[in-house]
């Protein structure tokens, strides 16, 4: 099937089964937003020491066959320092913060570490990364009901075209649907993609699911499964400080974080090809900001296939202003998305988007 006909909308498909026990008022799905970032993941100051083990296999969509495995295992002092360690058949590779603002990596790791920790380490971690866009003056909608059997209350920005200011609101403000009894995530929605977290463990009073599949057009697309979860040992002092050669590694730019700037953003050629078969869809390009603000590519665009190296050229050559820490100019990483939607170019917070922060307030 040409997926670009194929039109499903998880959104829709958890609303229209929700069973209405009433629409919330903007204060009790603020209430309910916040209680679930309260209990749901291992991310935050508040996070606790743990350990963790995960399987995950990643899927092409269209066929449904494999097209990466591997485990990721993870220990965290819950202070900002932390080792990640991803495991593939023919290939290993190490992560380690030893500060909130200074990381490294294994040096000359052939694993896409920045797309592995997009795909597998943060649905698994921090699946409401996105909160962060979801400033106090905000209009939240949320809608109370059964889905599946399960009592949720679910949370919406209530104009979310609006407060996207024109970029993709899938990209900023999901649907999160929460355990009504728990407060805890179970379900997130954008207009093509739902994720679901299921069979949950307790570390430290945060509520984790083991289970997590992330379901583009309704299509298995990442399957993670935790295998080990537990407060983190005594005298696992060693598993946190970095061994072998490790080269530093860009400090993930994350929401809340103060904005990138750029200096220099540009419209991307259309690809022949794509015009010619009516290709459209958003490409993600990892990329690394280094010191002096020039661009980089941090990993393999992500994006229908004609599109994609078309992005990834044209994204490379775009510059930003030096990301300060301590009045110290560092590299830091993030994701460009570039929105070819066959509609005039509108810059940033429209055709381009910056993943990790939500637009300014026009």
């Amino acid at each position: 099937m040409n997926l670009r006909y194929f039109r499903w909308c998880a959104g829709a498909m958890v609303a229209a089964t929700l069973t209405s026990a009433g629409i919330a008022q903007a204060p009790a799905a603020r209430a309910v937003l916040s209680q679930g970032s309260k209990v749901t993941g291992l991310s935050g100051a508040d996070a606790p020491a743990y350990h963790l083990k995960a399987n995950y296999t990643l899927y092409d969509i269209r066929s449904g066959k494999e097209t990466e495995s591997g485990t990721l295992e993870v220990w965290s002092s819950g202070a900002g320092v932390w080792h990640r360690q991803y495991t593939e058949k023919k290939n290993t590779a190490g992560e380690w913060s030893t500060s909130p603002t200074a990381q490294v990596a294994t040096k000359g790791a052939r694993l896409p570490l920045n797309a592995l920790n997009m795909e597998v380490a943060q649905p698994l971690l921090d699946p409401l990364h996105l909160a962060a866009h979801y400033p106090a003056d905000l209009e939240l909608t949320g809608q109370a009901g059964t889905f599946s059997g399960e009592v949720l209350n679910c949370v919406t920005v209530t104009y979310p075209e609006t407060a996207a200011h024109g970029m993709n609101p899938d990209l900023l403000f999901p649907r999160y649907c929460f355990d009504a009894k728990s407060g805890v995530l179970r379900y997130t929605t954008t207009s093509k993609v739902m994720t679901e977290y299921s069979e949950f463990k307790t570390v430290g009073g945060r509520q984790v699911a083991t289970k997590v599949q992330i379901k583009p057009y309704n299509r298995l697309g990442t399957d993670l499964e935790i295998t080990t979860l537990e407060p983190l040992a005594a005298g696992s002092d060693a598993e946190l400080k970095p061994t072998g050669k490790t080269v530093a590694f860009p400090l993930a730019h994350e929401p809340g974080d103060p904005p990138l700037v750029p200096v220099h953003v540009a419209e991307c050629e259309y690809p022949i090809e794509a015009r010619n078969n009516q290709v459209f869809g958003v490409v993600s390009v990892p990329v690394v900001i280094e010191k002096d603000g020039k661009v980089k590519g941090n990993g393999p665009a992500m994006g229908p296939g004609p599109l994609a190296q078309a992005a990834e050229d044209c994204v490379t050559n775009y510059r930003f202003q030096p990301y300060m820490v301590n009045g110290q100019p560092v590299e830091v990483s993030d994701t460009i998305e570039y929105n070819f939607d066959g509609k005039p170019y509108q810059g940033l917070n429209g055709t381009i988007t910056i993943a990790s922060q939500a637009p300014a307030t026009k």
